[in-house]
């Protein structure tokens, strides 16, 4: 599943803005995600906002599994961060 998009903003280290569009696109137009990374006594939490084109483009994505997708990616970025930490 082939994607890309452009880099609208980088605010080190707190803010990233990018858009999103996907190779082969499964639903109208593109994305816009903010990604926000905040740090407090010494855990980071990161929010992302993915913004699309129209409601119902957004409530179709919903459907999608794209929930489970973005989890295990998270899940994973976790355990690569973990290992980073205990080295």
């Amino acid at each position: 599943m082939g994607m890309g998009g452009v880099y609208r903003e980088i605010l080190r280290p707190e803010r990233i803005v990018s858009t999103e569009k996907f190779d082969q696109s499964w639903y109208s137009g593109g994305a816009e995600d903010t990604l926000i990374l905040v740090e407090r006594n010494g855990k980071t939490t990161l929010t992302l906002t993915v913004t699309y084109e129209s409601r119902e483009v957004r409530d179709g994505v919903l459907k999608s599994p794209m929930k489970a997708g973005v989890a295990a990616g998270y899940d994973m970025l976790d355990g690569v961060l973990a290992s980073v930490v205990a080295s």
